[in-house]
């Protein structure tokens, strides 16, 4: 994904949603449940695919089919697998800052978002008391994502920053200094394009980048982190499914108290020190150079691909051989 990727030619300031969808050999699961995407309109709107597969030119011609169908407009990019979904998004906001005529509005979310029902979205049926169960990173039963109501919240509520549709309700995530933000499970929800041009600058970006080590925690971090720098004064996260929207944690307690409801989950205890490890070596890059912290994203990235390689794979086999 280099330059301007994610325009097409004729796209002007009128663009209104890119529904950009975060894939890797499973965009089925988007596809077969596209129609909870309602009021898509193809001279406004642009479906935009992230995707990383090994197969990606099936995956492309899936959603090449799919879009000739239903008559939408549609971008298909390939990026380099990293990162899982979370790699994705700094991919994407990373393209989004070279655009001469971004959206006005983003929805993000990954490949699975919309599926209830495929093995994707449910827990493997051996995880202690989890298995069998539908993952909390999907949508909600018996709901749409409607991007004309979605517009209208955005231009009746200017305050507005943040929509989600959270299964498992609005996280909070509590740090060891007490501070607090909101967090969407998956980081799926959808946001005003100039509010992530705000908080995520290049020098973020680069920097996730260079933090990057292969590991799932490096992908729970930016889950956390993502939604850390959209919980900003004055913007709030408003909740598609109840209609209710918050400036701030203590203003979302504040409406559970008032209406005796539960609006929010707290994040898991592990969570804390997890953050905090990523959290000190992101403090640490971000005030290194630009030149310094490529150099670490080429390093973090040769030695990822070779342990991933068969070469890597037998070094390790050599090494780790029991002792006569």
């Amino acid at each position: 994904m280099k330059g301007n990727c994610l325009e097409l030619e004729g796209d002007t300031d009128a663009i209104r949603f890119h529904v950009v969808v975060l894939n890797f050999e499973r965009i089925a699961s988007f596809l077969d449940n596209a129609d909870k995407i309602q009021n898509f309109r193809p001279d406004r709107d642009r479906l935009i695919v992230l995707d990383c597969s090994i197969n990606h030119a099936a995956q492309k011609q899936a959603v090449v089919e799919f879009a000739k169908q239903r008559g939408w407009t549609a971008l298909v990019l390939r990026r380099k697998n990293w990162g899982i979904d979370q790699g994705a998004r700094v991919d994407y906001f990373t393209a989004l800052r070279k655009m001469k005529h971004p959206p006005k509005f983003i929805w993000q979310f990954q490949e699975h978002y919309l599926d209830l029902e495929s093995p994707w979205s449910i827990w493997p049926s051996d995880m202690p008391q989890i298995g069998g169960l539908l993952k909390q990173d999907v949508l909600p039963d018996d709901f749409t994502i409607d991007l004309d109501r979605c517009e209208l919240v955005y231009q009746e509520n200017r305050e507005a920053s943040v929509l989600y549709a959270d299964r498992a309700k609005l996280g909070i995530f509590t740090h060891d200094d007490g501070k607090e933000w909101f967090y969407a499970d998956g980081a799926n929800f959808s946001v005003r394009t100039n509010h992530v041009l705000d908080a995520f600058p290049p020098d973020v970006l680069s920097t996730y980048r260079s933090i990057y080590d292969g590991s799932y925690n490096w992908t729970l971090f930016m889950e956390m982190d993502i939604c850390r720098r959209l919980t900003r004064p004055g913007r709030h996260w408003f909740d598609l499914v109840t209609g209710e929207h918050f400036a701030d944690p203590q203003s979302l307690r504040d409406v559970e108290t008032e209406k005796h409801v539960l609006l929010h989950q707290d994040a898991e205890s592990f969570y804390s020190g997890l953050y905090r490890t990523y959290e000190d070596r992101f403090a640490d890059f971000i005030e290194k150079s630009n030149l310094r912290r490529t150099v670490q994203t080429l390093q973090s990235s040769m030695c990822l691909s070779l342990r991933s390689s068969r070469l890597g794979q037998g070094i390790r086999s050599i090494v780790n051989l029991p002792k006569d």
